[in-house]
């Protein structure tokens, strides 16, 4: 690589290239679980709108000629599962769940005796 004079003798790539690659590594931590769930809202909003335009063609006077209702609707409902789905993505996770399962030690008369392992079997 040549150096450039107007960046102070040192090569733009050797300032820029370690400040990409920690973007690069921070934005590849999205877990998969929430890109699914996003995508996953973004197809329900879609069904959801589609199925709202289809259901405006019974109040249609000329309903085969107003199937852009149905693109419409399937439009907005993709907008609406967007938004949904960033939120979705966004939100703070639930602290508070309980684990499934607890170790405990068993103490008798000041001394270890053993271990209590507790399962969470049914949650309501």
């Amino acid at each position: 690589m040549t150096e450039n004079p107007a960046f102070g003798g040192q090569c733009l790539m050797r300032k820029i290239l370690p400040l990409l690659i920690l973007v690069l590594l921070q934005t590849q931590s999205v877990q998969a679980q929430s890109l699914k769930r996003f995508l996953t809202s973004c197809a329900w909003g879609t069904l959801g709108g589609a199925a709202v335009g289809v259901v405006s063609l019974a109040v249609e006077d000329k309903p085969s000629q107003s199937w852009n209702n149905v693109a419409r609707g399937a439009s907005l409902g993709l907008y609406a599962g967007v938004a949904y789905g960033v939120y979705s993505m966004n939100k703070q996770p639930d602290l508070s769940q309980q684990p499934d399962f607890a170790i405990a030690p068993t103490f008798e008369k000041g001394q270890l005796e053993g271990a209590q392992v507790f399962a969470t079997v049914l949650d309501f």
